[in-house]
């Protein structure tokens, strides 16, 4: 396109330069044949010349259409020595007034064109500042823009905060909360791939995986425990971003390489009391996927998730607090007939055995009456350590005073006898000091199972307790 406008304008400068000049030939022509009859017609041939001197006019103006002052400066002159030589040779000097009147033409063409090209930069100035302005008004709204989209987009995730906290609060199921933190937090933070989320044993020293979600379906973690970016942000209790786990400087490299599908992470503690008590991590199998913003996403989420996770764990307090005995931490009475009904339920549909202990020890009120009651609690308190301790597949509970109970599901009458044996000997083998004194501690044990003795969830309890009684008329300290 800008070739095609340079050729017009070419085309354009030519044709004017050629038609000034033919023109110029053409009056030079005519000006000599009326010099000759000047002798015969004076009137005619001034005449001719002073038309002659007009017509140079037009040779100049097509001069500067083809090149401005340089063109019509060049035919200025021309015209202007014709001139000059008119005069010489009519004799009438009137002919130089031809040669100002040029060049006056000349100065006022230019004049004229200074005017209109000082117009023309005004108005490209004043079409730059306008375009200048439209510009910077684009780039204001864009910005403008950006900052309402911006604005939208906090508006949103903090209307999606509230919605969340709104869905945490709606669980106090320690299991199910897990469930909804881990799957939420991955739609928050959509470019994660896995969400754990992992509470900590802080006695046993140990982190354990509560729940975890992922985008693949068929994707199931392998990790039952914390790692050591767990274990990173429970000592240093702050936030953790890795971008690439074989680049961080922080970690063993060499550790790093054998972890399998996972590049980036970030993590954020979870507190209750003011403790770090777990964590919350978002995994992903690529590096340098995360950012700040991300990890800003995560801990507001963490914060939320924090406070419902201890409304979580207060409520389960209160659960144990009432379905467990307070001196000996055992289960009460009243959770396990439930636990009994559950599994005897369970036992019969799936056709399994489950067996039924119920402990009493030997001579207790002896105990209270001779070293009293505080001393009696102790000996409780030591018994029930030695039941928990040896029936972790159980359901141990304190049935009433010194009467314990043992629930076995999927345990047959021969296992049943064999821990209760153990049980036995165990409590006898027990030590309790009191003043120098040991006081001696045994227990007698009745053994029911079920369908060997009953299927009746009722009679599986009397017949247990008629055992118990069995073994105690035998002389205690026995397994019936």
């Amino acid at each position: 396109m800008a070739t095609i406008t340079v050729d017009r304008d070419q085309s354009k400068r030519t044709t004017c330069i050629v038609a000034a000049a033919s023109i110029t030939v053409l009056l030079i022509i005519l000006s000599f044949l009326a010099l000759r009859q000047i002798q015969s017609n004076p009137l005619r041939a001034y005449s001719s010349l002073a038309i002659y001197g007009m017509a140079c006019f037009i040779p100049l103006t097509l001069a500067w259409v083809a090149y401005n002052k340089v063109g019509m400066g060049i035919f200025a002159i021309l015209d202007s020595i014709g001139a000059v030589v008119h005069s010489i040779v009519a004799g009438q000097f009137l002919f130089l007034f031809f040669v100002a009147a040029y060049f006056i033409y000349f100065l006022y063409v230019n004049w004229i064109e200074k005017i209109i090209t000082d117009e023309l930069v005004i108005r490209e100035i004043e079409i730059e500042k306008q375009n200048s302005d439209k510009n910077d008004l684009e780039i204001l709204y864009k910005e403008k823009g950006k900052s309402i989209s911006v604005f939208f987009e906090k508006y949103s995730t903090y209307y999606n905060l509230r919605r969340l906290a709104d869905e945490f609060a709606t669980s106090l199921d320690l299991a199910r909360l897990g469930d909804i933190i881990a799957e939420r937090s991955l739609e928050f933070v959509q470019k994660g791939d896995v969400c754990l989320l992992s509470l900590a044993d802080l006695e046993r020293d140990t982190i354990s995986l509560v729940a975890s979600h992922s985008t693949d379906p068929s994707f199931h973690t392998k990790k039952k425990l914390g790692d050591v970016f767990d274990f990173w942000v429970l000592r240093n209790r702050q936030h953790l971003l890795v971008s690439d786990n074989q680049k961080d400087f922080r970690f063993d490299l060499k550790k790093m390489q054998q972890i399998d599908h996972m590049r980036s992470v970030i993590i954020s503690p979870l507190l209750h009391e003011g403790r770090v008590v777990g964590t919350l991590r978002i995994n992903a199998r690529l590096p340098e996927i995360f950012s700040t913003d991300h990890l800003r996403l995560l801990d507001a989420i963490s914060t939320l998730a924090s406070s419902a996770l201890s409304n979580a764990m207060l409520y389960q307090k209160t659960e144990e607090l009432a379905i467990r005995d307070s001196l000996t931490q055992l289960y009460v009475q009243r959770y396990f007939k439930q636990r009994l009904k559950q599994e005897h339920r369970r036992a019969l549909l799936t056709n399994q055995p489950l067996s039924l202990l119920i402990c009493d020890l030997d001579f207790f009120k002896q105990i209270n009456d001779k070293y009293g009651h505080a001393i009696g609690d102790i000996v409780l308190a030591q018994t029930a350590q030695v039941f928990r301790r040896l029936c972790d597949h159980g359901i141990v509970a304190r049935y009433g005073g010194e009467e314990f109970t043992i629930l076995l599901p999927q345990s047959t009458k021969t296992e049943a006898k064999q821990l209760a044996e153990r049980i036995r000997q165990q409590v006898a083998k027990e030590r309790v000091e009191i003043r120098r004194d040991v006081i001696p501690v045994t227990t007698s044990i009745g053994v029911a199972t079920l369908p060997d003795d009953t299927l009746d969830q009722e009679e599986l309890i009397r017949i247990a307790d008629e055992r118990l009684y069995q073994a105690k008329d035998a002389g205690r300290n026995r397994v019936c």
